[in-house]
């Protein structure tokens, strides 16, 4: 009885944990910010910028991070569905933590379609706040929408939403630790972020295509030089058959 009870627990304290009503009670006005707030926020800001500037560059380590954090959380809400008491959630949610994230990470177009999935639900779920089962099943559409399409477009759909996730989510870390207030500057900041991010993606997988492209010339290179050397070598042996043995 008592494992059940921690069990609906922990399941309704995960269920109802609310970030933005988080991110509302920092943005008060009057309220002063802790050191745990701030540092909080310092560490926040600093993982929406690796996520806003290197999406694309380190898409495996994001994949797994991703999948590791997601497949808990869904393991655990899974688990309190079913009437799990509170180790057995954990467990659950460890174990499909585990295999997302060793998933995201030794699938290339898996971990793009988990970290894209994640990044579009979460903006979309930020922008739209949804209050009913409509607004989530719009939020869940937008997020498979982007990941499928991600698939195909790895490269221009995954800089494109990890540079908005990541703008949002150090955009406004760095809004709560700025002494200014005001929409418009919150909005100016994530867009400047994401304008930078996306730039910052662009040109290292723009660094990376050329260096393929050279790699890819030079063996080019060098199988064309391999075989002309071998042509040489039997125009050279075809020469020495034909050549009277006096002059061999």
């Amino acid at each position: 009885m008592n494992s059940m009870m921690d069990g609906k627990e922990l399941f309704d304290t995960i269920r109802e944990i609310d970030l933005n009503g988080v991110i509302r009670e920092i943005g008060r006005d009057g309220h002063a910010l802790t050191q745990t707030e701030i540092t909080a926020l310092a560490v926040t800001g600093i993982l929406g910028l690796l996520i806003c500037l290197l999406g694309l560059k380190i898409i495996r380590v994001w994949a797994a991070l991703t999948g590791l954090a997601f497949g808990f959380a869904l393991g655990v809400t899974a688990g309190g569905l079913l009437g799990l008491n509170g180790m057995g959630m954990l467990i659950t949610g460890g174990v499909l933590g585990l295999i997302l994230a060793v998933l995201g990470a030794a699938l290339y177009r898996v971990g793009v379609f988990l970290t894209v999935f994640v990044s579009a639900g979460s903006v979309s779920t930020y922008l739209i706040a949804p209050q009913d089962w409509i607004g989530t099943a719009i939020c869940l559409a937008i997020a498979l929408v982007a990941a499928i399409l991600a698939v195909r477009f790895v490269a221009a759909l995954t800089i494109i939403v990890t540079s908005i996730y990541g703008a949002a989510i150090a955009g406004t870390a760095v809004y709560h630790l700025l002494p200014v207030t005001g929409d418009a500057i919150l909005i100016a900041l994530c867009v400047v972020i994401c304008i930078i991010g996306i730039l910052v993606q662009l040109l290292l997988e723009s660094r990376k295509q050329k260096k393929k492209s050279l790699q890819k010339a030079a063996e080019i290179r060098e199988e064309k030089s391999t075989a002309n050397e071998v042509e040489r070598a039997r125009a050279m042996m075809d020469n020495l058959d034909d050549m009277p043995e006096e002059e061999k």
